[in-house]
C-alpha cells in the first residue's frame, strides 16, 4: 500500500464530531442517520464506554455516493471487512466469508457464486413457494400477523432447505433457536460470561449442523452444501473445516435477516399505502394471466411495479444499515486523515436519505425508480441496498426473487391492513422518536377469496 502523506491533510481531530445526546440514547441509529445526512462527507462519534473495547474509542462515518464508491470500489483495499465485521458480530461466528479480504476472499466467494446463479434460481423458486404456501396458509385466520416474527421463520426456513438442504422441519426450528440463542446474549461484551455463552452456544449450533450436513451429504444432493462439502474434502483446496461451518452459520444469519427486514417494510408499506397495493395486485394479476396463471421466474421479471415498491422499501428501510470497516492503513479521505486501525462505518442508509441523490427523500414513492424519472440511474453508487463493487451481496438475486415471491402470493389471497392502534401509520421513518418497529409490526390479512 503507497504511504500517504498526511502532513497534506485535516488532522483526524479535526474530523467533525456528532455526540448523541441522553435524550436519543434510546433510538442512536435514527439520530445517527439524520446526523449523518447533515454532517456528510464525514463525521466522527466517540465510542460508548461499554464498546470500547469493541471498536476502539473512535468511530468513523464515511457518507454518501462518492464514499460508498471510494469504500466498496476504488479503494476498497484500504479497509478490512475483518476488522469490520468480527467488531460488529462480537465473535459470534466461525471464520467465514465477511472476514476474509483480498484473494481469499476471491477463492471461497467462486466456490458458493454458482449456487447464487440465474441456472439455481429456478430450483430455489420452486423452494421459497412451497415454504411460503405453508407459512402464510392460515394468515387469513389471524387477527393480527406480527409480520417481523412471520417473515424471519419463513425467510430461515427458505435459506435453510433451499441453499443448504436441511429438513426435516423440527430440524430447521432446532437450528433457528439454537441460532436465536447464540445471538441474544444477556452477557456484557467482552466479559468472561459473554465469552463462556458464545462457546457454549456455538458449540451446540455447530453440533445441529454437523447433524444436518452428515444427513445431507449421504444424500450427495447437488445444492450448494454438497459443492461446499466437496470444495472442504478436496486436499488441494482452499475451504477448511472451520471456514466451511463459517460459511454456513452466516448463510444461515445473513440469508434471512436481510430479506426479514425488507419483506416486513414491504408489507408494512403495502397496508399504509392502500393505493400502491392495489396497484401491485394489479400488476401480478395481468402478469399471471400473461403467463398461464405460473408465478415462474420471467413473471417475477415482468413484476416492475412490485420491484419499485422493494427497491422503494429497501432504500428507506436499509436492511444494513451501516458497513463495518477497519482501516488497513492511513486513509485520505475528504482532505481528512483516517489513521490506521480505526473502526470505520460506511452509512449506506444516510446515501438513500439525500436530497441530491434522491427527490423528497423521506417520501415513500415507487415511481422514483422507473422511467422516465430513474432516479437510481442518474447518481452512481446512489442506491446500495446490497452493496455495491466486487462484493456486492452474493445473495442479492436470492433475495430479490424471494421478496417478489412472498408478495405476489399474498396479494393474491389476500387484503394487507393496518391495525388501528397497533400499525405505525408512518411505518418508513426510522427516525420517528417514538419508533418501536424494530420489535415488530403487526398487520391484518383478510382473505380475498372464500
Amino acid at each position: 500500500m503507497d504511504a500517504v502523506d498526511v502532513t497534506s491533510l485535516q488532522p483526524f481531530e479535526a474530523i467533525p464530531e456528532i455526540v448523541v445526546p441522553p435524550d436519543a440514547r434510546r433510538n442512536p441509529v435514527a439520530y445517527l442517520l439524520h446526523a449523518a445526512v447533515t454532517a456528510e462527507p464525514i463525521f466522527r462519534r466517540r465510542t460508548p464506554p461499554r464498546q470500547v473495547s469493541r471498536y476502539g474509542p473512535w468511530q468513523v462515518y464515511l457518507v454518501g455516493p462518492a464514499a460508498n464508491r471510494f469504500v466498496l470500489h476504488t479503494h476498497r483495499h484500504l479497509f478490512a471487512h475483518r476488522q469490520g465485521w468480527q467488531a460488529f458480530f462480537g465473535g459470534v461466528w466461525n471464520e467465514n466469508l465477511l472476514y476474509l479480504d483480498g484473494a481469499a476472499h476471491a477463492a471461497h466467494r467462486r466456490i458458493m457464486a454458482p449456487a447464487f446463479t440465474a441456472a439455481d434460481m429456478g430450483a430455489h423458486l420452486a423452494v421459497m413457494q412451497r415454504v411460503i404456501g405453508r407459512r402464510t396458509a392460515a394468515w387469513g385466520e389471524e387477527a393480527a400477523v406480527e409480520v417481523r416474527l412471520a417473515t424471519r421463520d419463513l425467510a430461515f426456513d427458505v435459506v435453510a432447505e433451499a441453499l443448504l438442504g436441511f429438513a426435516p422441519a423440527a430440524r430447521v426450528r432446532a437450528l433457528h433457536a439454537a441460532r436465536d440463542t447464540l445471538c441474544r446474549n444477556p452477557y456484557p461484551y467482552g466479559k468472561a460470561a459473554y465469552w463462556r455463552h458464545i462457546a457454549a452456544q456455538r458449540a451446540h449450533l455447530n453440533e445441529l449442523l454437523q447433524a444436518a450436513i452428515a444427513t445431507r451429504e449421504a444424500h450427495a444432493a447437488p445444492d450448494l452444501l454438497a459443492r461446499m462439502a466437496a470444495a472442504r474434502d478436496d486436499p488441494a483446496g482452499v475451504l477448511d473445516a472451520d471456514h466451511f461451518l463459517g460459511h454456513i452459520q452466516v448463510l444461515l444469519e445473513a440469508g434471512h435477516t436481510t430479506t426479514m427486514d425488507t419483506a416486513t417494510w414491504v408489507l408494512g408499506l403495502l397496508a399504509t399505502h392502500p393505493t400502491e397495493q392495489a396497484r401491485v395486485r394489479a400488476e401480478v394479476a395481468a402478469v399471471l394471466a400473461d403467463h398461464a396463471g405460473a408465478l415462474n421466474l420471467p413473471a417475477l421479471k415482468a413484476m416492475n411495479v412490485l420491484g419499485h415498491v422493494i427497491d422503494e422499501a429497501g432504500r428507506l428501510r436499509t436492511p444494513v444499515d451501516t458497513a463495518p470497516r477497519g482501516a488497513l492503513t492511513d486513509i485520505p479521505f475528504a482532505g481528512y486523515h483516517i489513521p490506521q486501525g480505526t473502526f470505520v462505518r460506511l452509512h449506506l442508509g444516510a446515501t438513500h436519505r439525500l436530497p441530491a441523490v434522491f427527490t423528497d427523500p423521506t417520501r415513500f414513492d415507487p415511481d422514483r425508480f422507473a422511467p422516465p424519472r430513474a432516479e437510481q440511474r442518474r447518481t452512481p453508487y446512489g442506491l446500495v441496498t446490497f452493496g455495491g463493487g466486487p462484493r456486492i451481496c452474493i445473495g442479492m438475486q436470492f433475495a430479490q426473487v424471494e421478496i417478489k415471491a412472498l408478495v405476489a402470493h399474498l396479494v393474491q389471497h389476500y387484503r394487507i391492513d393496518p391495525i388501528p392502534g397497533l400499525t405505525p401509520p408512518n411505518v418508513y421513518d426510522p427516525a420517528d422518536p417514538d419508533d418501536s418497529l424494530p420489535r415488530g409490526l403487526p398487520l391484518r390479512f383478510v382473505r380475498l377469496h372464500g
